[in-house]
């Protein structure tokens, strides 16, 4: 590691362990110069505080003082910008781990900052069943559903049953296993008995491993993920272009691979 490495390394942990400095080169950034008064009653610390990160900021160059006011330098806003935009995407990181560390990161190939706004529901000790609620509801308005399922279960089947009965279109492709369990086990097999009769609903196994849940539910891509016994733990929902794009494509690249489940001989 070059040296100028090391001090960019240095500056931005200087700048990132201390919302405090964060505050100043935001508020700087803003607005220049600022009184040190105006930066104690923003920032909200003690003098002291405020003074030795005043120090630390000024001794790198990235603001300047004069006659008690501050302003920012062209690297601290520089600075400013990059420490952000990574905070930003550690947000992101954070909030999209439930899912993301259930899959490779090459399975999802599109740029993870499209995934920036979208929504993230966990199974958690309040909610256990908090993604499958999700997903069902999610069922139970749609018009076209495209599903690549890995698991299955009674009440995404059952909710189901109400817009397919008003027309909507339900396109599945599932794993050998999930079929076998569509077709005899209760209470699954009655729900799935329930609709696949009908015209609108094409059923296709497909003898891949399917690694997670992808869903196309009219313009939005879902993704879900397991735990090692099956459970679902998150759920991701987007509407980004760019990510129903890819979901579109791989929905199709699977169900390419399919065998429609009359035909397949379980």
């Amino acid at each position: 590691m070059n040296g100028r490495k090391r001090d960019a390394i240095e500056t931005l942990e200087f700048v990132a362990r201390s919302p405090c400095r964060i505050r100043v080169l935001e508020t700087l950034q803003d607005t220049s110069p600022v009184s040190r008064e105006s930066l104690k009653e923003e920032v909200d610390v003690v003098r002291t505080t405020l003074l030795r990160n005043l120090h630390g900021l000024v001794e790198r160059g990235l603001i300047r003082e004069r006659d008690r006011y501050y302003e920012i330098t062209s690297a601290g806003a520089l600075t400013a910008a990059g420490v952000s935009n990574a905070l930003e995407r550690v947000d992101t990181a954070i909030r999209l781990r439930p899912v993301f560390e259930r899959i490779p990161a090459d399975e999802l190939d599109f740029d993870f900052e499209r995934l920036a706004d979208a929504t993230v529901v966990e199974a958690t000790t309040a909610n256990p069943y908090g993604p499958v609620d999700h997903h069902a509801v999610s069922l139970s308005e749609v018009n076209r559903a495209r599903l690549l399922l890995p698991a299955t279960g009674a009440k995404p089947l059952e909710v189901s049953r109400a817009p397919i009965e008003a027309g909507a279109t339900f396109e599945l492709v599932v794993t050998r296993s999930v079929a076998e369990t569509l077709l005899s086990a209760a209470p699954v097999a009655d729900e799935f008995a329930a609709i696949v009769d009908y015209d609108t609903v094409s059923v296709s196994v497909v003898d891949d491993e399917i690694p997670f849940y992808l869903g196309i539910v009219d313009d939005a891509v879902q993704i879900g993920v397991h735990d090692d016994s099956g459970l679902p733990t998150a759920l991701l929902e987007t509407t980004d272009s760019t990510v129903v794009e890819w979901a579109v494509d791989r929905f199709e690249a699977y169900e390419r691979r399919s065998t429609p489940i009359d035909d397949d001989g379980l």
